[in-house]
């Protein structure tokens, strides 16, 4: 080994150094043979007057672990020692670990052992090792005291973390002057750390007037002294076109180098460079390795980046699955947005798994840190339970966040659970004020549900006509069920004189959307009469259509229809198919019906058992829907 080790200013003088225990130690080190050095620097330190390098040199031992256990609180001890005896170098070291503050890992494995059942054997053996403990605790005002003397000392390693506490204003207050004058003086010795600080100052305008290209001067020369933060920042610069005129590709080539000496920003801001392929050539194998380099230090921007890359394909079929893997490592750094995309992804099942549980936890993160949709979505994994213990309390409190956030879905679901008293109190004029305010939104759906309050109002309160405007907006931006509700109204089912033109207007509207009740109420109009003249093929065509949507009732009358042949020719095979489906939907006739089909051997193959159990099924489900007998 060289004596490069040897302290600059003492490089001089350093035969000197080898002469005595100390001298002794200090060779034993020189050669690699730290334990004799110890002990040599031991000696020195207990039975000989030094100028404290002897408490400098073991201090070094146990904040570098060479020989010994890394121990940042034994290593802060002599360090206080050689301190109180004027060697600046030792300040400068003990203000660093009080700057940062320290644990030390080797201590905490140590007492991980287990020598014996009794953990008191192993506590005994750290206290005998490291007798002042395994941390060193921050202590920015002493840290201060000691900077200070290190400067002035002449040490510019000194005058970088001053400045940054004379900047921060931990430990002393905050002064910019004198954090660029620290700066200045660590600049001026040559150190890079120096110019950058300064390139941050004239930057960010920190006791000065903004300059940056002035703070572009500063970067420039720390990034020739190859500091990797000074290219990110110059990089920056040079990007934007703040302080130097615009160049894209020197600002990727700077990333570039910066990224190479494990700079995280630099890998990322580089990777979505080559990946948008907008300002270089594009490069998605290498965008993606300096991405997925970034991501693996816990640089947040990157795991959002390889999330939606891999979510995209970007020329190749997605990856759902490693989007899921990136989202969720992001979702663990506490990512409002990634919280609720992994739990949109645990829901839907599109990565991994499908995992209900994992996607209520993620929605009730992401809803705890304010994300209007994962409160929604958490409000109704509660009023149902899926993926979550059912609980109708939280889930009005989870609705009525998204809710105050204007959220219009939330309003009229809060709105539905004030008017059943779902969740807490029953409470109509409070679901009204949630309605009107997603209905001056637009909201259709609360338009329509607005409507039927204001309908279904005591006489003081009701107001057909605002109704009927309210369902004439919800239906014509397209909301069918609102042209349902407009065919009632016109029909007559509000107390309301019918205009069956018009009723029978919008419920071929909303049939024709697909709501099954009005294709429903269309075929019992024209099968019957009512509001138009009887036809039974258009009856027999809507009932067709309300079947397809699995309306039992449907099920059943078009069974009837297919049976005696109204509307459509006679088909009882179809029709003991349809009397099935609504039997099975728990339609009561239907089971009747069914029942006799099977019995008899109507249009189905003939079961006198099967047959007789739906008849009695069907009895007992009516018998069950009988009102009470007066007196009974």
């Amino acid at each position: 080994m060289s004596a490069q080790w040897i302290p600059q200013r003492l490089r001089s003088g350093a035969a000197g150094l080898f002469s005595g225990p100390l001298g002794a130690g200090n060779a034993a080190y020189a050669n690699g043979r730290f334990v004799d050095a110890l002990k040599y620097w031991r000696d020195a330190a207990r039975h000989h007057r030094s100028s404290g390098e002897a408490e400098f040199a073991i201090g070094r031992l146990y904040r570098r672990g060479e020989g010994v256990f890394a121990n940042f609180a034994e290593a802060a001890h002599w360090f206080e020692k050689a301190s109180q005896r004027g060697h600046a170098e030792a300040k400068l070291e003990l203000a660093k670990l009080l700057f940062w503050g320290a644990t030390d890992q080797d201590i905490q494995r140590l007492r991980s052992l287990r020598l014996e059942p009794s953990s008191e054997a192993t506590e005994k053996l750290a206290n005998l090792i490291f007798p002042f403990g395994g941390r060193t605790e921050r202590d920015p005002a002493r840290a201060h005291e000691l900077l200070c003397d290190a400067e002035a000392a002449g040490l510019s390693e000194a005058s970088e973390l001053l400045a940054q506490l004379y900047l921060s204003g931990e430990g002393c207050e905050r002064d910019y002057e004198r954090a660029k004058s620290s700066l200045e003086r660590a600049a001026a010795d040559g150190r890079a750390s120096g110019d950058f600080g300064l390139g941050d100052i004239y930057f960010r305008g920190l006791g000065v007037d903004a300059d940056p290209s002035r703070a572009a001067d500063h970067y420039e020369k720390a990034a020739d002294k190859d500091h990797a933060r000074a290219k990110v920042a110059l990089a920056t610069i040079y990007f934007d076109g703040l302080g130097r005129p615009q160049d894209r590709a020197r600002a990727l080539k700077l990333f570039l180098e910066a990224a190479e000496a494990g700079e995280a920003f630099a890998q990322y801001r580089s990777g979505t460079i080559l990946m948008a392929g907008e300002d270089a050539p594009r490069n998605l194998e290498r965008a993606e390795t300096l991405l997925r380099s970034a991501a693996k230090q816990g640089e947040l921007p990157a795991m959002m980046a390889l999330g939606e890359f891999y979510s995209r394909g970007d020329g190749r079929p997605p990856d759902l699955r490693e989007a899921e893997i990136w989202y969720r490592r992001a979702a663990e750094t506490g990512d409002v947005h990634a919280l609720f995309i992994a739990g949109r992804l645990a829901a839907t099942g599109e990565g991994s798994y499908q995992s209900l549980p994992d996607a209520g936890r993620y929605f009730l993160k992401a809803a705890e840190k304010g994300h209007v949709i994962g409160a929604h979505n958490i409000a109704s994994f509660y009023a149902v339970g899926t993926g979550v213990e059912q609980d109708p309390r939280k889930a009005r409190f989870w609705y009525k966040t998204a809710a105050d956030q204007e959220l219009p879905v939330a309003q009229v679901r809060l709105a539905r659970m004030f008017l059943s008293g779902e969740g807490g109190a029953r409470d109509p004029g409070e679901a009204r004020r949630w309605l009107e305010r997603a209905a001056a939104k637009d909201d259709p759906e609360a338009k329509a549900m607005l409507a039927t309050v204001f309908l279904l109002a005591d006489k003081e309160t009701r107001d057909v006509r605002k109704a009927e405007m309210l369902l004439r907006e919800a239906a014509s931006s397209g909301f069918s069920i609102a042209a349902t509700q407009l065919g009632h109204l016109y029909a007559g089912r509000y107390d309301v004189a019918a205009k069956p033109e018009d009723a029978l207007r919008w419920y071929t509207i909303a049939a024709e959307a697909g709501q099954a009740e009005a294709q429903y109420i269309l075929a019992v109009m024209y099968r019957n009469g009512s509001l138009s003249a009887k036809d039974p093929a258009k009856a027999a065509e809507w009932m067709a259509r309300a079947a397809e949507s699995g309306l039992a009732g449907a099920q059943f009358d078009l069974g009837v229809m297919y049976c005696t042949g109204e509307g459509v020719e006679t088909d009882v095979t179809r029709g003991a198919e349809l009397y099935r489906m609504a039997a099975e939907a728990g339609h009561i006739d239907g089971m009747h019906n069914w029942g006799v089909m099977r019995l008899k051997g109507i249009g189905v193959e003939a079961d006198e058992q099967i047959g007789m159990d739906w008849i009695e099924r069907a009895k007992t489900a009516r018998q069950a829907h009988a009102p009470a007998l007066a007196g009974a």
